[in-house]
This record gives structure tokens, C-alpha cells and sequence, in this order.
């Protein structure tokens, strides 16, 4: 068991560590909820998320705990989540004592036992000029897009117990074979030089696979958080990188495609054989709409060992019905939408998902978009994101 008062000793260790802590034993399910949410607790500045969990009385992430009360998953991954460095356990404690625990709305407080966060590459400097504008210090040259070290992070909450955690922050994009790197298209030669590809990692944040004891047996969650494919040129490099971070997990489950990945332990190899796993996170990427290269998220969607559960929401019909602009021009459901974003581009789409392995059988499923005119909605301004969930037990 580890406490705060270790912390200063141990936290560089963070991505081989797990934190159990807090309040209830897990109890017997007879099926397990899992869930995503881009809670966009992101903030300008290193520390900003953590006083403002300290403090208890910040409104939205008042809305995001009444959400995760509503909902009440088993497990969830909690995308854009600051990582807080050292303190990264007390804003853990934090936002479940003042926020999760406590009823909002006269919600039932949740309790998670456990929970899990590690670093990102978001706001680590790489040293390089990743962006070519002569300049090695932008949040453009960070391993990932950040302002300052954990902005955009990861955690996961769960009311049971986790297992040896294998983490990918450290994987370097080149080692995938047949990366799609991009390419200048004024001349076709590789848009990084090699002293850059030599250093550049894969995830924009990380890749994380986070074993779940349930009552169901042991589940891989399977989470990370892609860039989006946007805010580059014509040599989509956030485009082609955010197909490889997709790609990352479709390989890491197939058996003869995982070899070549190696984690931050330097452990060789993918997904044992045979185990059951979900997918989760906001992936940065549409099926039919927006920008992504290559229809990236069909290397899962489309992929044998995997099952879409298609969750839908009224509220998200509702919402391209009243928004309308460039919702109206989309070829995919509105149903299907997780991410209400600028009517003018790139309009809502579906981004955020829970895939699970097929030797789970889906109980149930759904995105919390409720209806304008429901009490629920005041809570949806919290962030342009909705919470995912499923409901699953093992066959």
C-alpha cells in the first residue's frame, strides 16, 4: 500500500505504478460498466487543475463528478486530466474526496478504490524543432502538444483491483514497421529528418494497458488518446500520426502483428493470447466525417477481433437538428456522435469510444447526451465531450 507521504520518493516510477486507495471493496457484478469521457480539465497552466480540486467548489468539474455520479461506471478512463507530476496522487484524492464522494444535484456519491495515472509525452520538450519554424521551444516541439508537462493527461478510476500495468510513452514512432510518416509533398522525401526520428515517440500522450480484476475475470483496458488530425499541412503529420496511434492498439491485439512493441520496461510483445479486453479513450477520429487520414479508426471498427456496440443518444440528433451548418453536410449518423464541436467545421462527430474484445457479450450501451429540455443538460457545457459507456460480462 502506498501513501502521499512516500510520494517524493517514489513518483519518477509512476508508469509502473498503480494507486489503490479510498473507501469501498469491490462487490459482485453480474455485468461491468466501462466508460470514456474528455472531462477537458485542462487547464493554462501547471498546478491551476490541482487548486481548483483542492478547493472543491469549481462548477465544472461540479458537472463532470455529476456526470460520472449519473452514469456511474465501474471503470472509466478520464481523458484531458492534467497530470499533476509529484502531485499527481493528491489530485487523484482530491477529485474523488471533493467532488466524486460528495452528492451533486442529491446524486449518489461514487467511490473508486482504485485508480491509475502515469506521465504523458504532452509538454515534454523534445529539444528539437519538431515544427520547422527554427525554434526548439514551442509547445509544437514537446513530444506531444503541451504547454507545460502533463497538460491534455490520463487517469483511470476503478472500483476493482488493478494488475501489473504496461505502459508505451517511451515507443518511438519509427519502430512500427511500415509507419505512415509523413511525407513533404514538394518534394517526397520524409517530411522529419532522421535526428528527429530518431527521438520522436509514437503517442502524443500514451498508450496504457491496465489489467482489471473483475468479478468477470481480468480485462485489459486498453486507453490512450490521440492527436487530432488537424492543425498541420499538407504533409499530415498529425493526420498520419493519429492513424499509427490507432494502429498502435489493432496490432497490439492481433497475435503476429505485436512483436516489434516493446513498453516502457522494455517488455517485448502485445496482447496475450486469449485475454479479454475493451478499448477505450478519445480517439481523434470519425469513421465517415472530419479529418482523419486513411479511415483511421476502421483499424479497429473494421478489426475481426473486435465488436462496435454503436452507442447513440438522442441528444446528439437533437443537436444537429438545432445546430445545423456543416452537420447538415455529414454522411454519418448523428446518433452516433460523441464530440459537439464548431458548426462551421468540423460540426459534431463520433471521436470517443468503448470497443470491446468479442468474448464479451454487450449488455447494453450509450453516450450521456441528454435532450435540451431534460434536467441533465445543464451539466453538458462542462466540456465539448460525452461520456461513452458499456456494459459488458464475459461469455
Amino acid at each position: 500500500m502506498m501513501n502521499t507521504k512516500s510520494l517524493k520518493q517514489w513518483w519518477q516510477l509512476l508508469p509502473a505504478l498503480l494507486f489503490p486507495y479510498l473507501f469501498l471493496p469491490a462487490v459482485t457484478h453480474a455485468q461491468i460498466r466501462f466508460a470514456t469521457f474528455n472531462v477537458s480539465l485542462n487547464r493554462s497552466a501547471a498546478g491551476e487543475l490541482l487548486d481548483q480540486l483542492m478547493a472543491g467548489n469549481h462548477e465544472q468539474i461540479s458537472s463532470i463528478a455529476a456526470i460520472i455520479q449519473h452514469v456511474r461506471p465501474d471503470v472509466i478512463l478520464l481523458n484531458e486530466f492534467d497530470f499533476a507530476g509529484e502531485n499527481a496522487i493528491a489530485a487523484i484524492e482530491h477529485f474523488q474526496t471533493n467532488y466524486l464522494s460528495k452528492p451533486a444535484d442529491g446524486l449518489k456519491p461514487i467511490e473508486y478504490k482504485y485508480a491509475y495515472t502515469g506521465p504523458v509525452n504532452t509538454g515534454i520538450p523534445s529539444g528539437l524543432d519538431l515544427d520547422g519554424n527554427g525554434k526548439a521551444t514551442d509547445p509544437t516541439d514537446c513530444f506531444g502538444f503541451g504547454r507545460y508537462p502533463g497538460q491534455y493527461g490520463m487517469v483511470v478510476f476503478s472500483r476493482f483491483p488493478l494488475g501489473q500495468i504496461r505502459t508505451f510513452q517511451n515507443f518511438l514512432w519509427k519502430d512500427m514497421p511500415q509507419a505512415l510518416l509523413p511525407i513533404n509533398p514538394d518534394n517526397q522525401h520524409p517530411y522529419y529528418s532522421e535526428d528527429i526520428l530518431r527521438v520522436f515517440r509514437l503517442s502524443s500522450k500514451s498508450h496504457w494497458d491496465i489489467p482489471v480484476k473483475t468479478p468477470q475475470g481480468e480485462i485489459h483496458f486498453l486507453v490512450c488518446h490521440p492527436t487530432p488530425p488537424v492543425f498541420d499541412g499538407p504533409e499530415d503529420k498529425n493526420g498520419t500520426r493519429n492513424h499509427d496511434e490507432i494502429r498502435f492498439w489493432a496490432d497490439y491485439i492481433s497475435p503476429g502483428k505485436n512483436k516489434y512493441i516493446v513498453d516502457d520496461l522494455q517488455q517485448r510483445g502485445g496482447l496475450p493470447d486469449r485475454a479479454s479486453f475493451v478499448i477505450a479513450g478519445d480517439l481523434n477520429a470519425d469513421p465517415v466525417d472530419g479529418d482523419s487520414t486513411n479511415q483511421a479508426i476502421n483499424q479497429l471498427l473494421s478489426h475481426p477481433l473486435l465488436r462496435d456496440p454503436k452507442p447513440q443518444s438522442k441528444g446528439a440528433i437533437e443537436a444537429t437538428q438545432l445546430q445545423g451548418k456543416v452537420n447538415n453536410t455529414h454522411l454519418g449518423k448523428p446518433a452516433l456522435d460523441t464530440g459537439d464541436f464548431s458548426d462551421r467545421s468540423p460540426g459534431n462527430l463520433r471521436i470517443d469510444y468503448v470497443l470491446p474484445s468479442r468474448k464479451l457479450k454487450i449488455i447494453n450501451t450509450g453516450v450521456f447526451w441528454p435532450e435540451a429540455k431534460t434536467e441533465y443538460a445543464k451539466w453538458l457545457s462542462a466540456s465539448d465531450h460525452r461520456l461513452v459507456w458499456l456494459d459488458i460480462k464475459v461469455r
